[in-house]
């Protein structure tokens, strides 16, 4: 009789071991709503820096006005306008490098051609053109 008990409490024991306990199925569909309204985010940033390196593109062909200025005062009023696409140049740079790696590099070989872009220089117009056939590239790769 101890023996059958002994057994049946053995049996017992490693069959309540052995079963799984419900899954939290609010606590999973949590994580799964977390993660995707981080893809989400992700796609909005993504999506809002495009837009802004499109801006500084527009912006850069639109320096042409200055660059034909004549004489030192010309040069200083293209280069305050330059220094000022650069910083934006330069934020977008950062926000891109906080991106994950398949966004980052994606968009970051952008930020070389929009620097060249709303450069002073007369070739100027070159690096927007390259700018916009990268940023449009990028927009095709990720959507």
């Amino acid at each position: 009789m101890k023996l059958c008990i002994s057994i049946l409490f053995t049996t017992f024991l490693f069959v309540s071991c052995a079963v799984q306990p419900p899954a939290n199925k609010s606590g999973a569909a949590s994580v799964a709503n977390t993660e995707k309204n981080r893809q989400i985010a992700l796609k909005n940033e993504v999506t809002e820096i495009t837009r802004i390196a499109q801006k500084i593109e527009q912006q850069g062909r639109a320096m042409d006005s200055y660059r034909a200025l004549p004489g030192a005062d010309g040069a200083r009023q293209c280069a305050a306008v330059m220094d000022d696409q650069r910083k934006q140049t330069a934020d977008l740079e950062a926000r891109i490098k906080n991106l994950p790696e398949n966004y980052n590099a994606r968009l970051a070989p952008i930020i070389g051609e929009l620097n060249h872009c709303v450069a002073c220089a007369k070739q100027a117009i070159e690096g927007c053109k390259k700018a916009r056939a990268s940023i449009n590239q990028a927009i095709k790769e990720i959507y």
